[in-house]
């Protein structure tokens, strides 16, 4: 089944602020100006070792997560860019990784294969494996999301040694996600197969939000379930800032890259990344 996107709620009736409400729009103004001036920095290839950043709302503050013992001036300067007062800093032990598995170079067919496939499969290119993602489009136009940041790694991806596709659209950097156009004979299922072996069938796409319980599969770690705490982050993977990403303690490790995240049959993103040997995973969001 395609995915669609839910309409947006109109505003145009909405009456006007709250007096008290002039402040906190003020506060926010300026956080989101903060988190541009880091972002462009980042654009630039001025993150230093600053890993993530994102707005959190509930303190008023913008969080900057550094890699512990960096100190070098242009870690420094990239976090004391915006104001103090303004900011949290905390630091993580390992550097963020997008979740890209590495294994022997396995051999590939070109010859065609037909069956099902499901969301969280391992797909592979060369020596690299992601996962497989949602189905989007509708019939014969079926596509399938994976993370773009695989694309790196390759361009012809293969499903159970068999050629699956070609990827044929991506953002990557500034977004995390790319299509791959299967080969005739395979079938796009739209269902996500769980480490338990069940299935479950994805017939929606909706927004992530913020306390929200998700579930994730991936192809290296399988099925695990957990919770949002932070909206529109920004990651520095090195090859340029992925914005837009929600921070979760989902469990992912390398391997994961494109597999689906999810709440009940509604699909919500794509993990990403996060730290180098596993750990709470970024998630690239569909909408």
């Amino acid at each position: 089944m395609a995915l669609t996107a839910a309409l947006a709620a109109a505003l145009a009736c909405a009456g006007p602020a709250p007096a008290g409400a002039a402040g906190a729009q003020a506060q926010a103004a300026e956080l989101r100006a903060l988190k541009l001036r880091l972002d462009r920095l980042a654009e630039q290839g001025r993150a230093g070792d600053a890993q993530y950043w994102y707005i959190d709302h509930a303190r008023g503050k913008l969080h900057i997560a550094v890699l512990r013992g960096a100190d070098d001036a242009v870690t420094r300067g990239f976090a004391g860019s915006a104001a103090e007062s303004r900011t949290i800093t905390s630091v993580i032990g390992r550097p963020l990784a997008p979740y890209v598995g590495r294994a022997a170079h396995a051999p590939a067919s070109r010859t065609r294969r037909s069956g099902p496939v499901y969301g969280g499969q391992q797909i592979t290119t060369g020596d690299a494996f992601c996962s497989t993602g949602f189905t989007v489009g509708a019939g014969r136009a079926d596509r399938l999301l994976t993370a773009g940041h695989c694309y790196r790694y390759g361009s012809s991806w293969y499903l159970g040694g068999h050629h699956l596709g070609e990827i044929t659209r991506l953002r990557y950097p500034g977004g995390d996600v790319s299509e791959i156009t299967p080969e005739p004979g395979w079938r796009l299922t739209g269902s996500v197969l769980q480490s338990d072996g069940t299935y479950q069938r994805i017939g929606s796409a909706g927004q992530v939000h913020l306390g929200q319980r998700l579930c994730k599969t991936g192809a290296r770690t399988g099925t695990s379930c957990g919770v949002v705490y932070a909206l529109d982050a920004t990651a520095d993977y090195g090859d340029g800032p992925v914005h837009g990403l929600a921070v979760t303690d989902l469990y992912a490790a390398e391997g994961d890259s494109g597999g689906p995240v999810y709440a009940g049959g509604t699909a919500i993103g794509l993990v990403s990344g996060g730290p180098q040997g596993g750990g709470p995973a970024l998630i690239n969001p569909l909408y």
